[in-house]
């Protein structure tokens, strides 16, 4: 099922409807999944979280990832014994491609899947899941070094927040916050949403999402 561009406003409203009731009672990170709605319906309308290797950082902000994809009927037994982890885990979905709890990793291990992916002769696109918080530390550097060494191809999607634990300081997220004002990204952000509102993926995942939850209401 393909959901429409003009419906996406509302699966998005559903979704963090039910992540405010699950983690009202469970607990869990709140703010950092309801902040990224919107781009994670985008990452599942380009790409298919099963044959692409979509990987978080942190992955304390994978909560609508996890209810879009395979979980939303588990979704209610998030963070309690025997239920859905608070982070991506290989052994709970065949979407989630790396096991992650710490921040800055996602950019080294999306490039290990890549080049892998290149070993193999396979062909699936790697995606790195990273905040502007997580992209100055020491790890996720090197690792963006070594991406230009490698010429192998790497999407690496920034959620630039401006936000971690605390407001962002420091000379790269003034570099970042100066990008996000510039004319030229100004510019060319209005046409790209054009283009990127019809890419298909996952609308088979979000009609899944939302037949679950009415069956685990119903019940």
């Amino acid at each position: 099922m393909k959901i429409a561009p003009k419906d996406l406003p509302a699966l998005a409203s559903e979704v963090r409807q039910e992540i405010i009731r699950t983690v009202s009672e469970n607990g869990g990170h709140i703010g950092s999944s309801l902040g990224v709605v919107e781009l994670t319906i985008a990452m599942l309308r380009c790409f298919n979280p099963v044959q692409d290797r979509i990987i978080f950082d942190v992955g304390h902000q994978s909560y609508p990832y996890k209810l879009l994809t395979d979980r939303a009927g588990r979704f209610s037994t998030l963070r309690l014994k025997d239920g859905l982890s608070g982070f991506p885990r290989r052994s709970e979905s065949p979407c989630d491609h790396f096991n992650t709890g710490h921040s800055s990793t996602s950019i080294s291990a999306a490039l290990g899947y890549a080049k892998a992916r290149d070993l193999l002769g396979e062909d699936r696109h790697v995606v790195a899941f990273i905040g502007d918080a997580s992209l100055i530390n020491g790890l996720a550097l090197e690792a963006l070094n070594y991406v230009q060494e490698t010429k192998t191809k790497v999407i690496i999607v920034l959620n630039d927040n401006k936000h971690s634990i605390s407001n962002c300081v420091g000379g790269f997220s003034t570099m970042l916050a100066h990008l996000s004002a510039s004319t030229s990204y100004n510019k060319i952000k209005p046409p790209s949403r054009t283009p990127a509102a019809c890419c298909p993926r996952a609308a088979s995942c979000s009609g899944a999402w939302r037949a679950s939850t009415t069956r685990s209401r119903a019940s």
